[in-house]
């Protein structure tokens, strides 16, 4: 039984570090098949083609090549006849025997897998269909706009303390630019904030039509990779009602799902009202502040709520009494699911008395060893459970109570952020699409990598390869397949672009040798080379535990948070 119970805890982590290597190991893979479909072409020998690395399980010869199959299948390699400097020997059919041509086209073969991969990626995702998440992705790593205004991007909420606010930035202003650079979305802003903490920064927006230039200088915050600026601006969300209960008192007095909630007794709502319990946590979070705010306005007089609200072309005012119910969600296996409570259950009483967000929160804090009785409702009738600290479940989450976690609803209605819709596009709108955002793609990498090498951005704020394995199961477990396809593409033409960098041990590096013996007439001497791929190997190691330290203090920090 011990064994058992072992081997079902370590299976989500094996299963994880499974999920993330594979399609990292897949690009690798296609990035030497197209080496090695070139070397082919090209008439150099192929001594070796390699499915994974390490010692060989299986392989046969045919026509000279080895095909392997070895025991890290995660990735492969083609290894050519004298293509190492030390093993060069002028005979036919040496890698560095072809001519220049043929060289170029051998190595550049790999970049280009990549690249028509990720194109290829890109295609299918548009021709799918994208949702809200993927929009997400797809806007944040490439710069797009899809779904959102074409026009700059709105302000939310600030906090009491938001230089921007102090420079004269107002809720409902649409920011144009920052530093002569046009924002497109949120994502780019934030970039550009982080990287300048508490350096001036011209920011112009649009106000009634006429654009106000201001300066702005970024707050400094501290980050696992040192220093970033930071504005505490929100961003504007449109906030509609996603959930009413039957027969609440939001339903009573006429409101429906998908009204747009303008303005809360008379204050504009720039952000989605957040009532869940961790707004009354110590946490120096200034969106937290905001939601404590309009929670004690709306308590001020429970007997009436106003509510302003669109429904497609009209405002409408309704005005209704002020009722909180806490909705639960239970994990299954839990200490709650055990005892019965399912998710949907509304909560009654807690040890007998009634409870809202925050007296709720003071009670779960103010825990004691002791057995709470908890009430709920569920079709209109009330059920009471009794849950003990001493049956406490190995499936109750973190974060929660008892394997509860829970939802706020004011007078019988959820409120939420208006997602951007699916947005599906035609076989040919699916791909001209993915033509573009492969091209918006490369663009914003080569721009990451000016920054880079400006100094702008620092190596530790890149993310190594066990940053993308993070990545790359995060996305499979909570975004979805689309999702994880797009970014598998992305990281596809990632690896297109960095390796026709001109590093030496890189396909770029080769192109450099290549076009430094046309210049030159003849090639760079041997050992020439072997010291300088040696070199260039340490440094890249070097390079890799540098980013692979961050990465895994990132994961840390991710983890203990």
């Amino acid at each position: 039984m011990a064994i058992l119970e072992l081997v079902l805890g370590i299976f989500p982590a094996i299963k994880a570090i499974i999920i993330a290597i594979i399609p990292l190991g897949f690009l690798i893979f296609i990035h030497e098949l197209g080496h090695f479909l070139a070397a082919k072409k090209a008439g150099i020998k192929v001594n070796t083609f390699s499915i994974g690395f390490g010692p060989r399980i299986v392989g046969y010869m045919y026509k000279g090549t080895e095909y392997r199959l070895s025991w890290l299948p995660f990735g492969g390699y083609v290894q050519m006849e004298g293509e190492n400097p030390n093993e060069q020997t002028g005979a036919e059919g040496e890698f560095a025997s072809a001519s220049l041509g043929k060289r170029a086209f051998v190595v550049i073969a790999g970049p280009a897998v990549n690249l028509l991969f990720g194109v290829l990626a890109y295609w299918i995702v548009f021709s799918v269909g994208i949702n809200a998440g993927t929009i997400g992705l797809i806007n944040g790593l490439t710069g797009q706009a899809i779904g959102l205004e074409q026009k700059g991007v709105k302000i939310g909420m600030m906090a009491d303390h938001s230089p921007a606010l102090a420079a004269g930035v107002m809720s409902d202003d649409t920011i144009i630019s920052l530093n002569g650079e046009t924002i497109s979305n949120q994502y780019k802003f934030k970039e550009l904030v982080v990287l300048n903490p508490e350096k001036e920064l011209e920011l112009v927006v649009e106000r009634e039509g006429n654009l106000k230039t201001f300066t702005v200088i970024p707050d400094t915050e501290p980050t696992i990779e040192g220093q970033g600026g930071i504005l505490h601006v929100s961003f504007k969300e449109v906030t509609i009602v996603k959930q009413i209960v039957p027969r609440s008192l939001a339903e009573k007095a006429g409101l429906k799902i998908g009204d747009q909630i303008e303005a809360i007794n008379g204050q504009r709502i720039y952000n989605t009202p957040y009532f869940g319990l961790e707004i009354w946590s110590d946490s120096p979070n200034w969106t937290f502040e905001k939601y404590r705010t309009i929670y004690e306005d709306i308590n001020q007089n429970k007997d009436e709520i106003t509510l302003e609200v669109r429904r497609s072309d009209e405002i409408l005012t309704f005005n209704l009494p002020v009722e909180w119910d806490m909705k639960a969600k239970v994990v299954e296996k839990s200490t709650a699911y055990k005892a019965g409570i399912r998710t949907g259950d509304f909560l009654t009483t807690f040890n007998g008395q009634t409870v809202d967000s925050k007296s709720l929160y003071a009670q779960i804090v103010a825990g004691t060893d002791e057995p709470v009785m908890l009430g709920f409702v569920r079709d209109g009738t009330v059920n009471t459970y009794t849950l003990s600290p001493d049956d406490k479940s190995k499936s109750d989450t973190d974060g929660s109570f008892y394997g509860i976690t829970w939802a706020s609803f004011l007078s019988g209605m959820f409120l939420t952020e208006e997602e951007i819709p699916t947005q599906y596009y035609s076989l040919i709108g699916a791909f001209n699409n993915g033509l573009k955002t492969s091209w918006l793609t490369c663009t914003a990498i080569v721009r990451i990598l000016k920054k880079l090498f400006a100094g702008e951005v620092k190596p530790n704020q890149l993310a190594g390869a066990a940053g993308i394995a993070t990545m790359t199961y995060t996305m499979f477990e909570n975004v979805g397949l689309n999702s994880l396809l797009f970014f598998i593409g992305f990281i596809s033409i990632n690896l297109a672009i960095v390796n026709l960098l001109p590093i030496p041990i890189a396909d770029g590096g080769h192109l450099l040798f290549f076009a430094l013996e046309k210049i030159r007439g003849r090639p760079i001497p041997l050992k020439a080379q072997a010291v300088i791929q040696q070199v260039s190997v340490i440094l890249i190691i070097a390079l890799f535990i540098y980013i692979t330290w961050y990465d895994g203090l990132r994961l840390f920090h991710s983890l203990r948070n």
